[in-house]
């Protein structure tokens, strides 16, 4: 199995809209050249092949710790 889209990262949700995974694509999908950034749920309608979304981590940065 080829992996056509790499997990890039996850747009807000705004409102009553939730989270966006976004994906960059290796390979054109549909109308999508190469190289185009599509949600989850293109890459799902279009059965492409991808890489899934990390889980999230609490780093330093976001968990209020001070850094020494």
């Amino acid at each position: 199995m080829t992996t056509s889209a790499i997990y890039v990262g996850l747009q807000a949700g705004f409102r009553q809209q939730p989270p966006i995974e976004l994906y960059n694509l290796i390979a054109p999908v549909g109308e999508h050249p190469a190289g185009s950034t599509v949600s989850r749920q293109t890459l799902e309608k279009h059965g492409v092949n991808f890489s899934p979304a990390p889980l999230a981590r609490k780093t330093r940065r976001n968990s209020g710790s001070k850094s020494p």
